[in-house]
Order: C-alpha cells, then structure tokens, then sequence
C-alpha cells in the first residue's frame, strides 16, 4: 500500500493509489452531480404541494450551516474529528428524510420544512466530504475525474426522468449516505489531520500565502456564476420542474473526452472561458427569441455544466495545496454555490411571471449578458484560476533557526542585529525572537498574554519590515545572518 505525503510533510496511508483512487472519486463526485439534480427536479417539487417555500426555507438553513461550517473550522478545527464529521452528516441526512417522509405523507408544513433543511444540509456535507475525499488526486486524474463524473451524472437525468418520483425521492435520500461511504477512507487522514494541527486562522497569521481570504475572487465568481445556474434551473421550468437539456451532452462529453485523452491537466481559465460563452450565447438567444427553446436551453446548460466542474475543479485543487485550510474553503466555496442559485433560481421565477410580456423578457436576459461581460472585462481581465491555484503556497514543516559552530551569534544576538537595522519596537523584536525560533501564533499568544489579532497585527509589521512573506522566509533570513 502506497503513502501520501500530506502538506506538512507526514505520510499518511493511503486506502487506493493511482487511477484506483481516481476511479472511487468519480462515483464518489458523480453521486454529488446526481444528488443536486435531483434536489432540483424530483424533491423540491414535491414539496411545493405540501409548502410552496419549503425549497427556500431549506436552502437559507443549508447555505447558513455552510457558511457557519466554513467560520468554525478556520477558527476551531478540532470540532471537526472525521468521526463526529462523517456521524454528523449520517444523523441528519437519515433523520432529514425520515422527517420529510412524514411530512410529505401527513402534509405537514412544519415537519417537511425541518426535514427539507435537514437533508439539504446533509447533503453539503456530503460534498464537502467527497470533496477532501479527492485533494490527493493530482491535477490530471482530478480534471478527468470531476468532468466524467459530471457528464455520466448528466447522462442519468434522462434515465431519472423515466422513474416514478417516489424512487426518485428515495435515491435523494439514500445517495449522500453512500457518497460518504465511498469515499469516507479517502476522507478520513484528511479529516484527522486538519483536527490536529492548529487552526487555519492561526496557521495563517505566520504564512499568508498558504490561505486565500473569503473575499478572494474565486468565491465572488462562485457567487456570480452560481445565479446563473439557479436562473437556468428554474427559468422556463414547467410546474416548477426544470427543463432537460440532453442534448448539452455532446459538448459536456467532448470535455471529458478531451481529458481523458490529454497528458496535460485541464486549463481551469479554459473552462471558465466556455462557461462564459456558452452563457452569454444561451441568453443572447434568449434576448432575441425570448422563449426558453431547445437551443437556448442546451447553451446554457454546456455553460453552467462548464462552470460546475469548474468550480469543483478549483475547489479541490485548492484544498490539494493546503490540506490545514481544506474544510474551511470547501464549505465556503459551497456555501457562495448555495446563495448564488437561491438568487438565481427566484430570479429566474421572477422572470418566468413575466412571459406574457417578451420585451421584458428580452431586456432581463440582455441585463444579463451585460452584467457578465462588465464582469469579466471589468474585474475578472487580471484574474487567472490557474495561477490562483498556483500561487497558493504550500505549508511546510518549519526549521526553525540555529546558531551554527562557523560564527558566535546566538539566535537572539542575530535577531537583534537584525532588529535594530529594520527598526522592529520592542514588542515586535520580542514576537520576532519567537518566530525565528519556529514558534506558532498559539504558543506566542500564550507566552505574551495577548490577543491573536494583536499577535496578528505585529506578525504582520515584523513582516514589512524584514521584507519577508512566510514564516520560513523569516528563519532562513535569520539563519544566514552572520
């Protein structure tokens, strides 16, 4: 059995090696594809005919149980042991649909919203599970892993669309559990690690480019581009039921067709660039013949299917260069993919009340197109996925300085010389001292009796005035001074 070499240098064991593992990914992400779909075309309809809101309802408590998720595990990664994880996601998704059966059969509002919002957030975390189930694939396996799970999911929409809703509904319940069952020992070391290791939030402080903020424009285009998924679901939907665009197929399959046969891993930046066209096309379409035809529909749909694996893409990619930070980026990164449909999807019903009137309809999709293009030429013209990807500095485990038998300097004799030329105040030479000998921002909140935005605040003056960027940056410096 072969070992993986996680991002602080350990070597954990690994239970599938190879295109082994890839192969257990791709069910693993295909049964995620699969669940949301039928979220969308199976689930949330039959709950319209006990609650009209029990989709919105459920999807404001799973998008604030992400985003809380995405908060407590940067700040307080021991909550989240792979056991109580996995145990977590289990209970609720099995008494979420428990709940949601009893409130479908004795048409109980109140009983069905609990269940919806508790099988909603069973199911986000379950992606974040298959998610870190998969950061240890590599970049090629992984581009071929998410976009032939897509496309096989894709393919099944046809196939779900022949069963009856009560199986449908019963497979909704069932697949989270099994997603996390598959992919739960790929998980595990993962999981396990991150509980050990100090917080993101702290690790942060001493290596910055380890970490991309919640801000980042990887979320904000999350965000953007997940409304146009949530418009495209619901836009044109029939008895609130969306559309099936199967013929979007043959361009989603020419991807994974490509992947499969390249030696190099997919371009993320290519991926976003479909996306964009096929969506800007999609509503072009619309903003000329605004009924949602068979054209239209296969256009956005490539677009959204383009941007879907694209998300889950970069997201593990992400987690792939620092595993510490993993759970934190993957919840928030689903968390921005749930707000952004929920705005969508209402957007799009919006849009769907004024089909009596095509000129309105014909503005709100031009409004759009706009507002894409603005996007991209204003804010996204510098921006790269891959470099992001690339710019993510791996955490390392630190060596921290020592006084070699060539020179008589101690650490601390080397630390002031070099203080006292960057003029470091006192308090900053103190957490300088601290830092050269390896030591993180819990042990020097601790030893100083202050706060960790105060050890934060000097951490970063230290790192102006040396010129450094990372903690190792700061030792070697000290280690070479003579």
């Amino acid at each position: 059995m072969a070992t993986a070499v996680s991002a602080h240098g350990e070597s954990a064991a690994a239970p599938a090696t190879g295109w082994s593992r890839a192969l257990w990914c791709t069910v693993a992400l295909m049964a995620s594809f699969i669940e949301y779909w039928l979220l969308n075309y199976t689930a949330f309809p039959l709950f319209d005919s006990v609650f009209i809101w029990t989709r919105e309802a459920s999807a404001i408590m799973g998008g604030l149980t992400l985003t809380a998720i995405a908060f407590l595990s940067y700040w307080r990664p021991r909550l989240f042991g792979s056991k109580r994880f996995f145990r977590a996601a289990a209970a609720v998704m099995v008494a979420g649909a428990l709940l949601v059966l009893a409130g479908l059969v004795l048409h109980l509002p109140v009983v069905l919203v609990c269940g919806a919002s508790l099988v909603t957030i069973g199911t986000g975390l379950a992606n974040i599970v298959v998610g870190i189930g998969c950061i240890r694939l590599g970049m090629r396996k992984l581009g071929i892993a998410v976009a032939l799970a897509y496309v096989l999911a894709y393919g099944c929409r046809g196939l779900f669309s022949l069963l009856p809703s009560e199986a449908n509904l019963a497979l909704f319940c069932l697949i989270p559990l099994g997603s996390i069952a598959l992919i739960a020992a790929l998980a595990r070391a993962i999981f396990d690690q991150m509980y050990a290791e100090d917080s993101p939030a702290q690790a942060a402080v001493t290596a910055p480019g380890s970490f991309l903020p919640f801000g980042h424009q990887v979320f904000v285009a999350l965000l953007i581009f997940r409304f146009i998924y949530g418009y495209t679901l619901t836009f044109g939907e029939v008895d609130r039921v969306p559309l099936l665009a199967l013929g979007a197929l043959v361009p989603l399959g020419a991807l994974a067709l490509y992947a499969l046969t390249r030696r190099t891993e997919l371009s993320p930046d290519g991926l976003f660039r479909l996306s964009i066209l096929c969506s800007v096309a999609g509503f072009l379409m619309l903003s000329i013949a605004p009924v949602q035809g068979s054209i239209t529909s296969t256009l956005l749909s490539c677009g959204t299917g383009f941007f879907e694996i694209l998300m889950y893409y970069v997201l593990i990619a992400l987690g792939s260069k620092n595993t510490l930070n993993a759970l934190p980026m993957l919840a928030w990164g689903n968390a921005m993919a749930s707000w952004g449909t929920l705005l969508g999807a209402n957007f799009g019903r919006f849009t769907n009340g004024q089909a009596a009137d095509p000129v309105v309809v014909s503005a709100i999709s031009a409004i759009i197109v706009f507002g894409i293009v603005a996007y991209v030429v204003l804010v996204q013209k510098t921006f790269s996925f891959a470099n992001t990807i690339k710019g993510v500095v791996p955490l390392a485990p630190l060596v921290p300085a020592h006084a070699d038998d060539s020179t008589p300097l101690s650490i601390e004799a080397r630390c002031a010389t070099i203080g006292k030329a960057q003029g470091l105040t006192e308090r900053e030479q103190e957490i300088f001292e601290y830092l050269a000998r390896g030591r993180n921002v819990r042990f020097i909140q601790e030893a100083l009796v202050v706060s960790y935005n105060t050890v934060k605040t000097h951490v970063s003056h230290v790192y102006a005035k040396l010129g450094v960027h990372s903690h190792q940056e700061l030792i070697d410096l000290v280690e070479h001074q003579k």
